[in-house]
């Protein structure tokens, strides 16, 4: 499979046993969405390739609606659950309500009967009358399982794809789901397990593929390999020694934390908790924070920025308790956030430049009963230059700005506040590299000033090149805190999740 000159995946040939749970594992890049998305019907490969389901070839490029109903299913992170339906029909939603007639209108008791066999047959004590939205994130999860696994089907006659299954749920309640494979293992259902995490591997899998820069590395059962293997596989060399950064002796930490825990309620996104996190950050420092999806990650930012209260733990901001009622009280004791989603939380695209800067606060310009714009724009141009937003319009639309001018513009905006600690999250998302570079280059500087910088991101790459110190989370949990140059991002992709 090949995208321009790249080769995404190289004579790849695999086998996905019956009745068995089988991992396939690699890192961002190693092709295993393009072979997922080959088997969809989303990509069409190169001549020559075949699929076989059952003992009989799929067409190529795959008909989703062949390859349905013969039994090959996909569970995306997304789910694809419809919240305002009954669970009874979002799984008639997926066989396109089958057996209705003009004279049985959906939603009928049939359909919740057979929701209920479905759910039954595989275990799963969930109201099939219940509306999706009112379910917990496991329960979710559940139910987009068996809804692939549908009751009229034989489970032998069944493979799906499982990505990520575990990566948002609180790691209490892995075990309901390893249970639900289980199940589907006994009744001979097939399952590729997609995941980062290792640990998960041991327990639930029987066999591993591990793919490679598109190439097929190893197709061996779990049991003939130990974690510690298996890691050096995925990555390629034996994973590196990680030492835990010591931070150097910090007479005025700007930001520590001590026992911070946090739960979220079934209606947030990500089910996964903080757990007795404990870090310390200094002025002048970037703090980086870092994990797979579920980590705690956006949770710790919440927190930090008031969004969300701990449910025990302390927070310090310089050497005072720290416990913001909101953002507002936040950003009054010194705190700001540039968000993950400038779009939604950031900018107002339909306003100027000026205007995006200085909405955070126009109390300076206020003067005898109307805003000085002259001294408003004048500030706005500083800012401008110091940050190097192009091109210097006061009065263009934010929109018409690139993503990496668009985002200075948010760091702009907030450091006129003069905040002693700015909290980013997923500073460069979207982005192009030059954009990166400059957003980078603005967020060193602001630590430079004496600021601090608590970065959370998913992008390995960029906390190993921008960071002073990384915390890694796992599943709520911190692994540490470690030097950027103790961690590449090889190490950083098979550290959550090993037994060390």
């Amino acid at each position: 499979m090949r995208f321009g000159a790249t080769r995404a995946l190289s004579d790849v040939s695999v086998d996905f046993a019956q009745g068995r749970v089988t991992a396939l594992l690699g890192l961002n890049g190693s092709g295993k969405s393009t072979l997922v998305r080959v088997l969809a019907g989303f990509y069409a490969p190169e001549p020559g390739a075949v699929v076989v389901l059952g003992g009989s070839e799929l067409g190529i490029p795959v008909d989703p609606r062949v390859a349905h109903q013969r039994g090959l299913r996909f569970v995306h992170q997304n789910l694809a659950l419809v919240d305002s339906l009954s669970v009874a029909d979002n799984i008639a939603f997926a066989q396109g309500f089958a057996g209705r007639s003009l004279m049985s209108p959906i939603g009928t008791r049939g359909h919740r009967a057979h929701a209920r066999a479905v759910l039954s047959r595989l275990g799963i004590g969930v109201d099939p009358g219940l509306p999706v939205s009112r379910l917990s994130s496991t329960e979710r999860m559940l139910v987009a399982i068996a809804r692939a696994f549908d009751v009229d089907l034989d489970a032998s006659h069944t493979l799906v794809v499982l990505d990520e299954p575990t990566a948002y749920l609180p790691s209490n309640t892995v075990d309901r789901v390893f249970e639900l494979l289980r199940t589907v293992r006994r009744q001979g259902g097939t399952v590729v397990y997609i995941t980062h995490r290792i640990d998960e591997v041991v327990r639930i899998a029987d066999d591993v593929v591990i793919l490679r820069d598109g190439q097929l590395v190893v197709e061996r059962s779990v049991g003939s390999l130990s974690a510690d293997e298996i890691a050096e596989l995925i990555v390629g060399e034996p994973t590196a020694q990680v030492i835990s950064g010591k931070p150097a002796a910090r007479d005025r930490p700007a930001l520590s934390s001590k026992g911070t825990r946090s739960l979220l309620s079934a209606r947030e996104i990500c089910g996964s908790r903080l757990d007795r996190v404990t870090f310390e950050l200094a002025h002048g420092e970037i703090l980086g924070v870092t994990g797979l999806i579920g980590c705690g990650r956006s949770e710790l930012v919440r927190i930090v920025t008031g969004v969300q209260q701990p449910s025990s733990g302390e927070l310090h901001l310089a050497n005072e308790p720290f416990s913001p009622r909101d953002p507002r009280d936040a950003l009054a004791r010194g705190v700001a956030c540039v968000p993950a989603d400038r779009h939604a939380a950031g900018i107002i695209g339909e306003l100027s430049l000026r205007a995006n800067v200085t909405l955070g606060d126009l109390r300076p310009y206020w003067k005898r009963w109307r805003l000085n714009r002259r001294e408003e724009r004048s500030d706005v141009q500083n800012l401008i230059a110091r940050f190097d937003i192009r091109p210097r319009r006061t009065e263009q639309s934010l929109s018409k700005f690139s993503g990496g001018n668009q985002q200075k513009a948010v760091i702009a905006k907030l450091t006129r506040l003069r905040p002693s600690l700015l909290v980013v999250d997923e500073p460069t998302q979207g982005i192009d590299v030059s954009g990166k570079e400059e957003v980078t280059k603005a967020l060193r500087e602001f630590a430079a000033a004496g600021g601090a910088v608590l970065l959370a991101s998913s992008d390995f790459e960029e906390v190993a090149n921008v960071c002073d110190r990384v915390l890694v989370l796992d599943r709520g949990r911190s692994r540490g805190i470690f030097a950027p140059e103790s961690l590449d991002e090889h190490a950083l992709g098979t550290l959550e999740g090993q037994n060390i």
